[in-house]
């Protein structure tokens, strides 16, 4: 039989990481009941895929299990190579060859200085992988994340699937990235399922830390700077160095396509660089086919969780360094909860590319000539970097303390109640339980956890449980200016709600715009103004909007929380509860937008030569908003650095700024009769936050 959320294996012990059982009342059993005979009744529909918990299972000592017999299967067409070798090719190779004939033209400096440069980037960015270390590390982890994991679930036939294919194509693997410990989960479930592990393109920072980064590296790690902008040499070694690995297939290539952690709970927009150069081998015909896979980490609760929230509120991240690990040894006191690890479907290149990109016009090219990048291309690439996103999103599986958090923060957002009694807050967290399920979610419902004493601990020390009553604790940080410790909780509270926004954005974005009975065309322009203003904040296929709304209508109507009128022809949703939760999902981020579009408009400067940074225009709208609201501030999103940052860049996006990259990301404002239209258009969009549940 089919079950919803995650299977538990033998071998799982939840009792060791606090009171998570708790009590379950007669409204949880039901809910779990009801859930039950839906799942038997709809066993061969969208049936949700059957995960098995890793970290625990089976009784093998972390000795006899970093030990075991590991022999992954390997591309068919692989040539063994030891990591000298690798660089000695890319040294040799016809890329690095012409680049350094190039500038030896240009810049004057002799043949064997350039060669010497691109030696010593070779030497600090190359890996020197050794399974020795791999098990070392492997087992130390192993033991460690027993320690404060309370289970990694993951979907076995995703990764089954990966391993049969990897004898058969080069790969690339594609985790989201939401902490530090994302590719090393990745490795350490790889190397569980006997998948070849991959080399890990991973930044500069962890290169620096005393020991960690000489580890790292021996577990395929190799490391690039975060910008080399224009530097041709460097481009031309590190782009040979990541396509060497995947012609010849030594090992699956991982990156991550947002760039960097996201500290706000959701994806970010993606980068196409990585991209377009791990597919260019494929597009030269160097390769028949690269499999694309989208791996999707969801945890209950970061590790960095903490950080990540003061970044967003300005406040500088710790350098990464060896003492600040062992500094970091605290966390092994606390509990995490759970991971949820699923391998996607495997995106075929060749497949989606067939009627695309011709192939042939590359393959013409003499191999002695870099060709330039035809535009059918730079759009495949960056189309693809959007589906791969969203494939990410729809594997998501969402934990019952990130459906808590966006309950509180509606009663927060609509009546200033920073505390709601347990019986009711239960049964509110129940039923948006149960909507978002219709909405095409998934969430780990396990039995084995009470949903509201294990959320609590989840979102815990931001929210405590008093007694019968769950209170959002006003300034879990005494350290920070009275605005900004109501704003850590408000923005920590956000970044929860944010993990199950990719399933509620569409839906919110429809409730909003029907907020009384309206015309298919009145819904649709809506619905289509409010889509461009958030386009920066969440992820939108490019040239979707048509699809995107028609399922989002045709969904909602299909679960019967929008329905027409079969006289007026008018839509309207039928359930006001529903539609006050959903507005209250996305009401937050337009407050924000419109606050900080009213700054703009007000303080930018008007010409080129006064242009301001993005950054510094973004801490000026936040201290403004601190300062504006000194009183608690209801909105969540009024003092969060990312959420304005990305207010300022859609303005540039609808040409109502203009960016100027040559002084470093700045804007000025070069539409401002237009820009202040469309400040005064948002504001009627907008209503007072004042729905109830």
């Amino acid at each position: 039989m089919c079950e919803h959320g995650a299977v538990e294996l033998p071998g799982l012990n939840p009792s060791h990481h606090g009171n998570q059982r708790g009590y379950h009342d007669n409204e949880t059993e039901l809910f779990h009941s009801n859930l039950r005979s839906e799942l038997e009744d709809g066993e061969s529909e969208d049936c949700p895929e059957l995960m098995v918990e890793l970290l625990n299972h089976g009784h093998a000592s972390d000795l006899k299990w970093c030990m075991k017999d590991y022999r992954p299967p390997r591309y068919r067409y692989v040539r063994y190579r030891v990591p000298r070798e690798i660089q000695e090719e890319v040294l040799r190779s016809t890329r690095v060859t012409r680049v350094v004939s190039l500038l030896h033209k240009d810049t004057g400096r002799s043949q064997d200085e350039l060669h010497a440069e691109a030696a010593f980037i070779l030497e600090e960015m190359g890996h020197q992988f050794s399974l020795a270390i791999l098990r070392f590390l492997g087992g130390l982890m192993r033991k460690l994340l027993k320690q404060i994991i309370s289970s990694i679930t993951v979907n076995s036939d995703g990764f089954t699937e990966l391993k049969r294919l990897s004898n058969d194509i080069p790969l690339l693997l594609i985790p989201t990235h939401r902490s530090y410990l994302d590719f090393i989960i990745v490795t350490w479930i790889l190397f569980s399922f006997d998948i070849k592990t991959p080399v890990i393109a991973a930044g500069q920072d962890f290169m620096f830390m005393r020991g960690v980064g000489s580890l790292l590296r021996r577990c395929g790690a190799y490391f690039i700077r975060r910008s080399f902008g224009k530097d041709k040499l460097y481009w031309a070694v590190f782009t040979e160095y990541t396509q060497t690995h995947i012609i010849n297939g030594d090992a699956p290539v991982e990156f991550f396509i947002e760039g960097t952690r996201s500290r706000t709970g959701k994806s970010l927009q993606p980068k196409f660089g990585m991209l377009s150069i791990a597919l260019e081998p494929y597009f030269d015909a160097r390769v028949a086919d690269i499999g694309i896979c989208p791996i999707t980490l969801d945890y209950e609760k970061t590790i960095e969780e903490n950080i990540h929230v003061r970044e967003l509120m300005g406040i500088p991240k710790p350098k990464e360094s060896t003492t600040g690990l062992i500094k970091a040894r605290s966390v092994l006191d606390n509990n995490y909860g759970r991971i949820s690890v699923k391998a996607g479907e495997i995106l075929s290149v060749h497949q989606m590319s067939r009627d695309i990109v011709d192939r042939k016009r590359r393959a013409l090219v003499p191999r002695s000539v870099i060709p330039s990048v035809h535009p059918h291309e730079r759009n495949f690439v960056n189309s693809l970097a959007y589906q791969i996103l969203l494939e990410q999103q729809k594997n998501s599986t969402v934990f019952p303390c990130s459906v808590m958090a966006a309950v509180l923060l509606q009663h927060i957002n609509s009546y200033n109640s920073w505390h709601v009694p347990v019986s009711q807050l239960r049964k509110e967290v129940l039923w948006f339980c149960e909507m978002l399920i219709k909405l095409g979610c998934v969430i780990d419902l396990n039995e084995e956890y009470d949903i509201i004493s294990h959320s609590v601990a989840m979102l815990s020390p931001v929210v405590v449980l008093d007694g019968d009553v769950v209170k959002v604790e006003r300034n879990p940080s005494p350290d920070l200016k009275a605005a900004f410790q109501f704003s850590h909780s408000l923005i920590s509270m956000g970044r929860r709600r944010n993990e199950l926004m990719h399933s509620a954005i569409h839906p919110a974005l429809l409730a909003k715009s029907l907020s009384y009975p309206s015309s298919l065309q009145h819904l649709r322009h809506t619905y289509t103004k409010l889509y461009h203003i958030l386009q920066c904040e969440f992820i939108f296929q490019p040239d979707a909007l048509n699809r995107d709304f028609t399922e989002t209508l045709e969904m909602l109507m299909r679960v019967g929380y929008v329905s027409r009128d079969p006289d007026t022809l008018l839509y309207s949703f039928t359930e006001q509860r529903s539609r006050d939760l959903l507005v209250s999902l996305v009401e937050p981020f337009l407050e924000s937008y419109h606050h900080a579009w009213l700054f703009t408009i007000s303080y930018l400067p008007r010409t080129p030569e006064h242009a301001q940074g993005v950054r510094d225009l973004a801490v000026r709208i936040q201290t403004y908003n601190s300062v504006l609201y000194h009183e608690p501030v209801q909105c969540s999103e009024m003092l969060n650095l990312n959420v304005i940052e990305n207010a300022v860049m859609v303005l540039v996006r609808m040409e109502f700024l203009t960016l100027n990259n040559r002084e470093g990301r700045s804007v000025f404002c070069s539409n401002p009769n237009r820009f202040s239209d469309y400040c005064v258009e948002l504001s009627l969009l907008l209503t007072p936050l004042t729905s109830k549940l």
